[in-house]
């Protein structure tokens, strides 16, 4: 087997396994499910290939982050409808808090920065450190492209189609979508997506202090947290939901902010980018037994293999030569 082969299946899998089983979106019973593990693995594999091939074919830099959000929207304000049904089951108290022109603001925004991070950019990263001769290279020909962009494609039709007839999946109670809410969903998909491709010319290096690669570490657990918890917790106690929108703006400016200053820095090593990763999941892995007593059967298992297969990969990463700055 070629190697391009077995990156594009690690990735296959990869992106489906963080952004649903170790995430504890899906436990155990609903992710290996023949039916939910194949659209998983269409769904946010083939997303995730097109990105990565994106952004090695355009040169892209910073605006990748783009493509990620378009990839949310894809996911969650198309297929699924998240942005907009109240009646999802894994809503709980975020449905309808700051619904506001049929759209469920604060969910919305949680779940574009959780799918941005976990399910596509950190995935694309940790497969190029895994592999780094092979990580400004194209991975898929002409044919492998189709495949993706077809699959990628009719999911989401799929999703769109299940939604209208009143069958969308974990829908707790009936719910009717808007056609000009999907429409404009899709329009704003299309401008993500024109934006990083008009800013794939766009170089961010700075000369700002560098922080350790203990506290990029901190940060990425602290991303994850944060995320989860101001739109879960605001909700839960009753805060209005506009200042909850306020300070998740703020969280979104800081996210860019540690972009261009942090990770675009001149000096940044790839331990730095390894401990960040390691930081985001770990929030994951720890939770698991949480979810396990939510009801989840299973994540407390999938926390322990996680955790092994997470400590494996950063081995594996840090025994290759070294460099001086992660490109």
């Amino acid at each position: 087997m070629k190697q391009e082969t077995k990156i594009i299946i690690f990735l296959l899998l990869l992106a489906p396994i963080l952004g649903e089983l170790v995430s504890g979106a899906s436990p155990p019973f609903v992710f290996f499910n023949p039916t939910m593990f194949l659209i998983f693995v269409v769904l946010y594999g083939c997303g995730v290939l097109l990105i990565r091939e994106a952004k090695v074919r355009w040169k892209l830099q910073w605006s990748v982050i783009f493509l990620a959000i378009a990839y949310a929207i894809i996911e969650e304000g198309l297929m699924m409808q998240t942005f907009f049904n109240p009646g999802f089951a894994t809503m709980g108290a975020l449905s309808q808090y700051g619904m506001y022109l049929g759209v469920q603001w604060v969910g919305t925004i949680s779940v574009t920065i959780f799918h941005a991070t976990i399910s596509t950019l950190i995935p694309i990263a940790m497969v190029g450190l895994l592999w780094p001769k092979y990580k400004d290279k194209p991975l898929l020909k002409k044919k492998g492209l189709a495949f993706c962009f077809i699959g990628i494609l009719l999911v989401t039709i799929a999703g769109i189609v299940l939604n209208f007839i009143g069958q969308g999946l974990l829908q707790e109670i009936p719910y009717s979508p808007n056609i000009l809410l999907l429409f404009l969903t899709f329009l704003v998909m299309i401008l993500f997506i024109w934006l990083a491709y008009k800013f794939k010319e766009s170089r961010v290096l700075s000369n700002k202090k560098l922080l350790s690669p203990f506290v990029f570490g901190i940060i990425g657990f602290l991303y994850m947290l944060i995320n989860l918890f101001t739109s879960l917790i605001p909700a839960q106690i009753g805060i209005p939901a506009i200042i909850t929108v306020f300070m998740q703006f703020i969280f979104v400016i800081i996210i860019f902010l540690f972009v261009f200053y942090q990770i675009y820095n001149k000096n940044i090593t790839k331990r730095h980018i390894v401990a960040l990763i390691f930081g985001s999941v770990l929030l994951f892995i720890v939770i698991s037994p949480i979810n396990e007593l939510w009801g989840k059967f299973g994540m407390s298992i999938v926390g322990i293999i996680s955790l092994i297969l997470l400590i494996i990969w950063r081995k594996k990463v840090l025994k290759k030569k070294q460099i001086k700055r992660y490109k």
